[in-house]
Order: structure tokens, then sequence, then C-alpha cells
């Protein structure tokens, strides 16, 4: 009798515990060149859509990050550095603000974090890079502003970005 109630104690601590823990789905990984309904990038092992299409509403490269990330990879970093003699212009005649962006995987408060992060890693690339800090702000939006709907992995990798855009 004592070995059944340490048993169901047991149990239900383990499935206590154990129901608290979030855990997030592996992304898949997809081919190159995959195409979900406009999608036409695919998705590296990190979770970053890999295709180059995508500006923002002023104009600017769309800048994409791997999965739970806000790290700006060399390829993300050339784009801003080509873009920046129009942001420095933007910059000087106003004012830009960065927008995070994330797909809809984890939770509403992890999703407007991590969107705050990956705007604050774009910001210190331009404020590092000559453009003044007042100048710019950072907003998240979270998973709340997706530009492909759909649940193929590059149509969501695509979500995972930030936009550059001038503020009026």
């Amino acid at each position: 009798m004592k070995h059944t109630y340490f048993a169901i104690f047991s149990l239900a601590l383990t499935l206590l515990v154990g129901g608290c823990t979030q855990q997030r789905a592996p992304i898949p990984n997809d081919q190159a060149g995959f195409d979900a309904g406009g999608v036409t990038g695919g998705v590296d092992s990190h979770g970053k859509y890999t295709g180059s299409d995508g500006t923002s509403r002023s104009g600017f490269h769309l800048l994409y990050f791997g999965y739970n990330s806000y790290q700006l990879d060399r390829g993300q970093i050339q784009r801003v550095l080509n873009d920046l003699p129009q942001i420095a212009a933007a910059a000087h005649r106003g004012h830009i603000r960065i927008e995070g962006n994330c797909d809809e995987f984890g939770t509403d408060e992890f999703n407007y974090a991590l969107g705050l992060k990956r705007a604050k890693a774009v910001k210190a690339l331009l404020v590092n890079n000559g453009i003044a800090a007042s100048k710019v702000s950072v907003v998240s939006y979270g998973e709340s502003n997706p530009v492909c709907r759909g649940g193929k992995p590059a149509c969501r990798a695509k979500n995972r970005r930030a936009e550059i855009n001038k503020v009026p």
C-alpha cells in the first residue's frame, strides 16, 4: 500500500512539473527554392529564411533571423550596409523605426521580447556605422505582423525578420 501511494505521488509530481515546462517544436529544414505560396526561398539549418526577396515599406531590405535568434549573420549585415547610404539620408531628414517580428511559435510575451531584441540588434549595427542613436527607435510586433501566413517552414521563416522604415 505504501508503494502505491508513493507511485501515485511520484506520477502526480512528474505530471505537475513536466506540464509547466514549455517545449518548442524543432523547425524542419526546407530545400532551397521551395515555394510556399509565393515564398521563393528556403530555410537554412538555423531556421533562417534564405530568400533574398523583400523590402520594407520604405524600400530597405528586410533582415531575416534564425529560429529563436536575434543574431545578424554576415549576409544580413551586408544587406544593411548596402542600404546604409539611403538609411543615413532618411535618418538625416527625419527618423528611422526598426520593427522586430517573429513567427507564431512561442508565447506572446516571448515573441514580443524576441522581436525587441531583433530590432535592438539592427539599431546597434546602424549606430555602430554612424547613424545617430537619437534618430532610431525600435518597436516589436512579436507575431502579430506576419508577411506570410501558412504552416510551411519557409513561410514561418519569412516572418522572423526586422524591417527598417522611415517615420513621417
